[in-house]
């Protein structure tokens, strides 16, 4: 009985023949399960479970689904790798989609974002919405660079970005050039104004007015320039014996004594109100007072009896046969010596005349009197220095100047002061006298300085008796 049972699974089994290598011509349900519908029974399980071959299982889709009917089966394979592909493309598509939409919100809000930022910066620049009536004032000094400058007009409120003043200033390469000083800036300007109003003097508020009077001389400049704060006197002391300035001024370069000089430039520095800026570069300071004495000298003409035409001082000294080095060295010592106008034109005649018979006669009077050979003036006595007492102290009691008219003829090397145009005139245009003495009566709080005059050394002696000075 068992026999015929074997025997009949045996032939069940042989004839249970299926070609997996033909598998893509089965049509089998996409879930058919061979080892449920073709074997039921316990013993027909038991085969199967002993058989490896028909045991095996494939997961083609990743976990999502386990695949256990016929491995084997290319087509049902293919169709799941498909289905598999199409959901992995329709999820990138879906993340590509995503990623699209959060990009393009993310460029959105940044273009949003420096759209504003740059409306900003443009409002900057052309001073749109800054208070229109309001000057702040600012210092720059030489040493501030363009990021300090930057930051001192933003804290001021002159400007409200200092990214693109800063960028401007770089595009535009205005980032040197600034002017130092003082400046009253307006709130309202735009960059490219703001950028000229501060790089310009004319701008400056810090301006100091100075009278210079007559008479004074180059280290009376000196002190007060420095007090001033304008530039230090030291400096400008150096470059008034400089030649810096002979290519640009004519009258500068034709100075032929200059190592005979205490200072070049003595003389020149015409006497005035002048204005000037704090810290003031040396060379506009000395050009101001250079240009000036140019201006009254050299160009501007006046009529002058015995001359046809208006001429220039320069042109009269020409016509009386004197350089206008001597005229404005003569003028220097009329101008310290001179009580008033008046006595200018007196003194102007007595010099006059001594030089001529000291060219012209041996330094022998009209009247017969000698040694007339120097100009004898004592003002010329301690120059540089105004008095004996603004000598050195290691040098005052044996200090001799070399303009000392009393020890050297004739004009002194140089001006002894910066002269006045009156005391210039007086040089080029003498009174016409027989003088070759004066003196002074000093003036007091009740009376004027008294001028005296002489022609020969008893009136002058008498003179000065009647003056006070001798007793």
């Amino acid at each position: 009985m068992n026999d015929e049972i074997e025997k009949k699974r045996q032939e069940k089994i042989a004839n249970f023949k299926i070609n997996f290598d033909a598998g893509d011509d089965l049509d089998l349900p996409e879930h058919t399960d061979i080892t449920s519908s073709s074997l039921s029974s316990e013993s027909d399980g038991a085969v199967f479970e002993n058989n490896a071959e028909l045991d095996r299982t494939s997961d083609i889709s990743s976990g999502e689904e386990n695949l256990s009917a016929y491995p084997s089966d290319k087509r049902s394979v293919r169709k799941r790798h498909r289905l598999a592909n199409k959901r992995r493309k329709m999820k990138a598509k879906s993340n590509r989609v995503i990623f699209n939409v959060v990009w393009t919100v993310m460029v959105i809000t940044v273009s949003i974002l420096f759209g504003e930022y740059l409306m900003v910066g443009i409002n900057d620049l052309l001073a749109v919405g800054r208070e229109e009536e309001k000057q702040v004032s600012v210092t720059l000094s030489k040493t501030d660079d363009i990021d300090k400058i930057t930051n001192m007009l933003y804290d001021k409120g002159i400007i409200n970005n200092k990214f693109f003043f800063k960028l401007y200033a770089t595009v535009t390469k205005s980032t040197s050039g600034f002017t130092a000083g003082t400046f009253d800036v307006p709130t309202n300007k735009d960059y490219q104004a703001l950028i000229n109003y501060l790089q310009s003097d004319m701008n400056r508020t810090d301006i100091v007015t100075i009278r210079f009077t007559e008479g004074m001389n180059i280290y009376d400049y000196a002190k007060l320039l420095s007090e001033k704060e304008v530039c230090n006197s030291k400096d400008f002391l150096e470059v008034c014996n400089s030649s810096e300035f002979d290519e640009d001024y004519d009258f500068i370069k034709s100075i032929a004594n200059t190592k005979d000089r205490y200072y070049k430039l003595e003389g020149y520095l015409f006497p005035d109100t002048y204005d000037f800026y704090v810290g003031e570069d040396l060379d506009s300071v000395i050009r101001k007072f250079l240009a000036n004495y140019r201006r009254k000298v050299y160009q501007t003409k006046s009529r002058v009896n015995g001359f046809e035409k208006k001429v220039t001082i320069a042109q009269r000294a020409e016509a009386i046969g004197m350089s206008m080095e001597d005229v404005l060295t003569l003028a220097s010592l009329i101008q310290a010596e001179a009580a008033d106008e008046h006595d200018m034109y007196m003194i102007s005649s007595v010099l006059h005349n001594r030089l001529s018979i000291m060219e012209n006669n041996g330094g022998i009077s009209w009247y017969g009197e000698s040694g007339l050979t120097m100009l004898q003036l004592d003002s010329t006595l301690f120059y540089p220095y105004a008095t004996q007492a603004d000598v050195p102290i290691a040098q005052r009691n044996t200090y001799v100047s070399k303009y000392s008219t009393y020890d050297y003829e004739g004009l002194p090397a140089g001006p002894i002061c910066n002269p006045g145009l009156a005391a210039i005139e007086a040089a080029v245009s003498p009174n016409d006298t027989n003088y070759f003495y004066f003196c002074h009566k000093a003036a007091t709080d009740d009376e004027d300085a008294v001028a005296y005059y002489a022609s020969t050394l008893n009136e002058h002696i008498n003179n000065q008796y009647a003056a006070g000075l001798l007793s």
